[in-house]
C-alpha cells in the first residue's frame, strides 16, 4: 500500500501510473515477439478552435514571430556588410542571435508581452536557414510577409507550460483551448513526450501541430520488391503494370478558379470579400484534405506490401520551368508523396532507393538493355529491335528503376 501511494505522488494519477505500466508491458511484448521497436519524431495535426480574445493572443504572437524574424534578418546583413567591410567576417550563430534578439526587446517593449520561447525559436529557425544557405547551397533566407495565409509559431516545452486533456490544449499566454482530432491521436497525446507545438492559421483555420516522440514498430518483411516511375498523365506506373491515375480533382478547381475571380473584383477585406473568402478557403481544404488522404493510403499500401521500394531522383523544382508541365505538377503535388513514402520507409524498416535522374530509364529495354535513342515524349510503346519486346514506356521505365537500384546497392532482387 505504501508503495502504491509512493508511485502516487510520484506520477501524479493512479491513471498515469497505469499508463506507464501498460505501455511498458507493451514494448515487452513486441521485443519478445522478435519486431524491432524504433523511436521517431512524429507531428500530429490538431484543429483548435479559439474564442475571439483568443485569436488576437494568437495573431499578435504570429505578429511578434515575423517582427523578430524580419529584424533580425535586416539587423544581420546590416552587420555583416559592416564587419566585413573592416575585414572581420561575422559568422551566423545563436550566440549573435540572441544578443540581437535582447537588443530588439529592449527597444521594442511590446514583445515581452508575448511567449518567451517562440520567440528564442525564431532565431533558431534562422540560424538553420543561413546553415542550409551556407552548407548544403539552398536559397538565402527571405523575409516574411503579412499578407501570407500562412502564419505560425512554435512554443517548446518548458516544464508543464504545454498540458493536453482529452477536449483541450493548454498553451502558454493562452490558457486552454478546445481542440477537435481522432481518437487514435488522443491516445498518442496521453502516451507520448510532447516536445513542442507549432500553431499553424491556414486557409482560414488555427491548427496545433504537436510534435511527439514515438515508438513505432517495423512491419513484416514480404520478401517483395518494386519500382515506380512518377509522370503527369498517371500519377504512379510500377514495374508489375499496375497503373496509378491521378486524382480528380476538377470539381475542386472549378470552384478554387470561380471564387479567385470573383475576390479579383471585390473590395478587399470588405464583408462580400470575406464571405467569398469562406467559400475560397473551404474548398481549397478540400481539395488539400483529398490529396492527403489519397497519399497516405497509397505511401502505406506501398510500405506494406514492398520491402525494396526504388524510385528516380526527379529535379521537381527544374520541372516547374516547364510552362507545359508546372500547372499539371502543382495539381499532383510529386513531393509530398515521395517524401510519404521516403520517411514511411525509414519508420517501418523498408528499404527506399533512389536511381539518379539521368539514368535513361525509358529509352533502356528492361530484357536485353538495347539504348533506343529515337524515343520522344509522345511515343508511349516501342518494341525493341534486338529482343522483339515490346514495351509500354512507363512499366519499362519502372522496370530499369528497379534493375539499377538492386544493381547500384547490391541487393538482392526480391520478386
Amino acid at each position: 500500500m505504501f508503495l502504491c501511494y509512493k508511485y502516487y505522488y510520484v506520477f501524479g494519477s493512479f491513471f498515469d501510473l497505469y499508463v506507464i505500466i501498460k505501455k511498458k508491458m507493451e514494448n515487452s511484448v513486441k521485443l519478445r515477439v522478435g519486431f524491432m521497436v524504433k523511436e521517431i519524431n512524429k507531428g500530429l495535426k490538431l484543429e483548435i478552435l479559439p474564442n475571439g480574445s483568443m485569436v488576437e493572443v494568437l495573431e499578435q504572437n504570429m505578429g511578434n514571430a515575423r517582427f523578430i524574424w524580419n529584424n533580425l534578418l535586416g539587423m544581420y546583413f546590416n552587420l555583416y556588410l559592416l564587419f566585413n567591410f573592416h575585414g572581420y567576417p561575422l559568422c551566423p550563430n545563436i550566440r549573435n542571435f540572441n544578443a540581437m534578439l535582447k537588443m530588439l526587446k529592449q527597444e521594442n517593449a511590446f514583445l515581452y508581452g508575448g511567449e518567451s520561447t517562440s520567440q528564442q525559436q525564431v532565431f533558431r529557425d534562422l540560424n538553420k536557414a543561413f546553415t542550409k544557405f551556407f552548407k548544403e547551397g539552398a536559397g538565402y533566407p527571405r523575409f516574411k510577409s503579412k499578407k501570407n495565409p500562412k502564419q505560425s509559431f512554435r512554443i517548446q516545452k518548458n516544464g508543464n507550460n504545454i498540458r493536453i486533456t482529452n477536449r483541450c490544449i493548454r498553451l502558454a499566454k493562452l490558457g486552454y483551448v478546445h481542440y477537435r482530432t481522432s481518437t487514435e491521436y488522443k491516445k498518442l497525446l496521453k502516451t507520448s513526450k510532447i516536445n513542442n507545438v507549432t500553431i499553424k492559421r491556414e486557409n482560414g483555420k488555427y491548427y496545433a501541430i504537436v510534435n511527439i516522440t514515438t515508438t513505432v514498430e517495423e512491419l513484416e518483411k514480404t520478401g517483395k520488391s518494386i519500382g515506380i516511375d512518377l509522370g503527369l498523365k498517371n500519377l504512379a506506373t510500377l514495374s508489375n503494370g499496375q497503373e496509378i491515375t491521378n486524382l480528380d480533382l476538377k470539381r475542386e478547381d472549378k470552384m478554387i478558379q470561380k471564387y479567385q475571380k470573383k475576390l479579383s473584383r471585390q473590395k478587399y477585406m470588405s464583408k462580400n470579400y470575406q464571405k467569398t473568402l469562406k467559400k475560397y478557403y473551404k474548398w481549397t481544404n478540400r481539395k488539400n484534405n483529398k490529396i492527403q488522404n489519397a497519399y497516405h493510403q497509397l505511401s502505406k499500401y506501398l510500405i506494406t506490401q514492398y520491402d525494396i521500394i526504388a524510385m528516380e531522383n526527379l529535379n521537381i523544382k527544374g520541372m516547374f520551368k516547364n510552362k507545359k508541365w508546372a500547372p499539371k505538377l502543382q495539381k499532383i503535388s510529386l513531393y509530398k508523396l515521395l517524401n510519404m513514402i521516403k520517411y514511411k520507409a525509414e519508420w517501418y524498416g523498408k528499404t527506399f532507393i533512389q536511381v539518379n535522374r539521368f539514368y535513361p530509364s525509358t529509352k533502356t529495354c528492361n530484357t536485353c538493355g538495347y539504348k533506343n535513342k529515337n524515343i520522344t515524349l509522345k511515343t508511349r510503346q516501342w518494341t525493341c529491335p534486338i529482343c522483339k519486346t515490346k514495351h509500354h514506356r512507363d512499366t519499362n521505365a519502372a522496370k530499369n528503376i528497379l534493375n539499377e537500384s538492386i544493381k547500384q546497392n547490391n541487393l538482392i532482387k526480391k520478386e
